[in-house]
């Protein structure tokens, strides 16, 4: 079972309900972007698509600023979620669903890590 902090599943309400936004994102991946930001800083979501065009991508942290081809859909815990606007137009303008994977606990000298990955879903209209 994940524990959600109440400020993510407020800021995942918030989010949900923001008509201007294309992306949204379930308390459970507010709640991993939050954690992520405390730990790495200042950061950018964006939605990479996979060479065969699989619906559900990883999104990649990163601190580089926007590109010149980049759009912004909204922004998610804080944190601007960005795509190509050439794939934004390929996938028809869709709206953005954000999840995290269920946690893989990595065992090592160190101690055990919870290990998850942010997910986007193209939403069709």
């Amino acid at each position: 079972m994940v524990t959600m902090t109440v400020s993510a599943d407020i800021r995942a309400a918030q989010t949900e309900k923001m008509a201007s936004q294309r992306v949204w994102a379930t308390p459970a991946a507010v709640d991993a972007i939050v954690h992520l930001r405390a730990h790495l800083g200042n950061l950018v979501l964006r939605h990479v698509a996979d060479t065969e065009g699989e619906p559900e991508v990883r999104l990649v942290h990163s601190t580089i600023p926007r590109g010149r081809d980049d759009i912004c859909l909204g922004n998610v815990g804080g944190v601007l979620f960005l795509i190509d606007r050439a794939h934004d137009v390929a996938l028809g303008y869709p709206d953005f669903h954000v999840d995290v994977t269920p946690p893989r606990l990595e065992n090592d000298e160190q101690g055990v890590a919870a290990e998850y990955h942010l997910v986007s879903r193209a939403v069709r209209r």
